[in-house]
């Protein structure tokens, strides 16, 4: 089996390791990703009161982040994005961590290295951004040997088995950063489709970077635009073929979409709301709608035979719910009331709870242990997809 570990061989040293404590049921595959998951909110509130000096983003942050639809369902699978999106949260938390303490190149170098072991792409393009960033708001870094010892130092993990596994055992190392022929974009906008399923908490991010532009002195500006905007573009434009990639921008977008909402709860906010965030509920409640109609003609007509019925009767209230949930957020946004925070964010928790309970969570990708199987008899390589 680690004859050949691919390019992601700490997700399997990880899973591998939970199995033989845990069992190699769902509790052994599962149950480190969800705690990885479960222990990077709390830093991520921590990141968020390093950017932005206050409390109310920071919770926001995490309740947008924690409501996410992608973050919730990679969090309850054993698969690579998994353990990206923690690892991305450890990674922004020490980036912002070095501006005032020159010993924060080690955690930066290290959290990139176990990142570089779980997404090689992914690491590349965040400490690229990272040193944008640190360029830009902090340059006395430049000029600082400690820190720089501290990076490398952090590095050389990732640097070591890529170097010894990828080119001195197996001369692949050009395969393994994944630069390819073809098209990459049928597997990238797997991760942008990933992104747009959260859109309902995330959209508030766009309200944000207009204000970032117009707020470059300040570091959360600088921060918001170098590890969204610019980290979007080189995605964009990367020749690599990975959903991990889009991942990152998931964190960032809930960290500018908690800086909206803060601003919308304040008493004195003159925030006014754009007309297009009502409209925008509102086709999603229709969507959702329809949704529930569909499920309902499809079960009636025996379409989905392996569903009993309380999974289709629980699957339409769900849908039901969350289109509920939509069309009053949608309909508070039109009178221009801040509640539609506590709704729309409540309701969110609420469906997501009781999705869990439904067939529509059984639709899992290929997780780490069946791919591990999988490829005993093949390659044994993970495919650059997960």
């Amino acid at each position: 089996m680690f004859e050949n570990l691919g390019r992601s061989p700490l997700p399997i040293w990880l899973i591998s390791l939970s199995q033989m404590i845990f069992g190699h049921e769902l509790w052994g595959d599962r149950l480190l990703g969800a705690l990885l998951n479960g222990a990077s909110l709390p830093l991520l509130y921590w990141l968020g009161k390093e950017l932005y000096g206050r409390s109310l983003p920071s919770l926001l942050t995490v309740v947008v982040y924690g409501t996410a639809p992608t973050v919730v369902y990679w969090a309850r699978v054993a698969s690579i994005n998994s353990f990206v999106l923690p690892l991305t949260i450890a990674c922004l938390a020490s980036a912002l961590f070095c501006r005032r303490d020159l010993r924060g190149g080690l955690p930066l170098g290290l959290t990139l290295s176990a990142l570089a072991l779980t997404n090689l792409p992914t690491s590349i393009v965040l400490f690229a951004t990272s040193l944008v960033f640190l360029h830009w708001d902090t340059p006395r870094l430049k000029s600082s040997p400690l820190f720089g010892f501290g990076l490398v130092l952090g590095l050389l993990p990732a640097i070591a088995w890529w170097l010894g596994y990828g080119f001195l055992l197996h001369g692949e190392i050009v395969d393994s950063i994944m630069v390819i022929g073809g098209s990459p974009w049928p597997i990238k906008l797997r991760g942008w489709l990933w992104l747009l399923a959260s859109s309902p908490g995330l959209i508030f991010a766009l309200n944000t970077f207009p204000q970032a532009q117009q707020a470059l002195p300040w570091s959360w500006a600088r921060f918001l635009l170098c590890q969204g905007g610019v980290y979007g573009m080189l995605v964009i434009i990367s020749p690599w073929a990975s959903t991990s990639l889009v991942m990152p921008l998931l964190v960032v977008l809930a960290l500018a979409a908690g800086l909206t909402l803060a601003e919308i709860q304040q008493e004195n906010s003159t925030l006014v709301y754009p007309p297009w965030w009502r409209r925008f509920f509102l086709t999603l409640a229709g969507l959702t709608a329809l949704g529930a109609i569909a499920i309902y003609f499809s079960y009636s007509q025996g379409n989905l035979a392996s569903w009993t019925a309380q999974d289709g009767v629980l699957a339409i209230l769900v849908l039901i719910l969350l289109a509920l949930t939509l069309a009053m957020t949608s309909l508070l946004l039109d009178r221009q009331r801040p509640e539609f925070i506590n709704v729309l964010f409540w309701g969110l928790f609420v469906c997501l709870f009781l999705i869990i309970y439904t067939p529509l969570s059984y639709l899992p990708p290929r997780s780490l242990p069946d791919v591990i199987v999988s490829t005993v008899s093949t390659t044994n390589q993970l495919p650059a997809e997960l």
